[in-house]
């Protein structure tokens, strides 16, 4: 294509990008123009103010991430993502900006003591969370993120509880803290869905651990939890199917499925364990 062709193209892509109504165009035309002239010199100085200037908060996050990708080099590109982690009012552009600045500035020293400080200091659970996951993945050996993360086990949030407790598991089993960790929240948190999360992190990093089959029994007869919506899912089902998966020939898996299918109180665990027996049955 010629010169001429080249800037028409541009121009159009650019067009595009501010004045189409639609979202996904405005998406498609940034990614195009990051992708065909990363060497114009206009085009970074044009995805800089995209990070702000689009209304659309996916716009602003494709924005940041073709910023970030293309012109990591540019003196800017730095300052420009750790403002978005905090000034803008979108979670989840902030959260694309913590994770282009853990994936294109791994190495510098700042933006890592950046990121550990938001995992605790945002006031958006959604920041901190994935500030944890991006310190957890980016960063696992850096001799602050086993205490961060064994701290925001106890974050207010349940998601981002649920957040800290995987990546303490996976990447930090043998800590006996970790262990400690887990036991305490499957009873402790008062979140039904932080309780199962735990649950589930438990059976998948700590398999077929004799010890943990009273903790799950338990659950499966005591956890409190009472359904306020279809979509949830009950801690005592999670516990349940963890026994029948990991403790089927333990003496007291049958007697408690026959219990479960009978007597709990949540419809969902009554028919979950009534199918369970059947198919034993078989």
């Amino acid at each position: 294509m010629s010169s001429v062709g080249l800037g028409r193209k541009n121009h159009w892509l650019k067009e595009r990008a501010i004045a189409d109504n639609e979202g996904y165009v405005r998406r498609a035309a940034i990614q195009a123009l990051a992708s065909n002239f990363k060497d114009d010199p206009d085009t970074c100085s044009f995805l800089k103010e995209r990070t702000t200037a689009d209304n659309d908060w996916y716009v602003r996050g494709i924005a940041i991430q073709a910023l970030a990708s293309n012109f990591k080099d540019d003196p800017d590109t730095r300052s420009i993502l750790k403002d978005l982690t905090t000034a803008d009012k979108s979670g989840d552009v902030r959260g694309a900006a913590i994770q282009a600045l853990a994936s294109n500035f791994k190495d510098d020293l700042k933006t890592r003591s950046f990121l550990k400080d938001l995992t605790t200091a945002d006031n958006e659970g959604y920041v901190r969370r994935a500030a944890i996951k991006v310190l957890a993945n980016n960063f696992p050996d850096d001799p602050d993120t086993r205490s961060i993360l064994k701290d925001c086990a106890a974050d207010n949030s349940g998601n981002v509880r649920r957040v800290a407790i995987e990546a303490l598991a996976s990447n930090f089993k043998d800590d006996p803290d970790t262990y400690s960790i887990l036991q305490g929240c499957v009873t402790a948190d008062n979140l039904g869905d932080a309780r199962g999360a735990v649950l589930e992190v438990l059976a998948k990093h700590f398999r077929n651990q004799p010890e943990l089959f009273e903790i799950y029994y338990n659950c499966a007869v005591n956890d409190p939890f009472e359904r306020k919506d279809d979509y949830e899912t009950n801690p005592r089902r999670i516990a349940l199917e963890i026994i029948i998966k990991q403790f089927p020939q333990h003496p007291q898996t049958l007697p408690l499925l026959r219990d479960k299918a009978a007597n709990d109180p949540d419809k969902e665990v009554r028919e979950f364990a009534q199918q369970k027996l059947a198919e034993i049955q078989k």
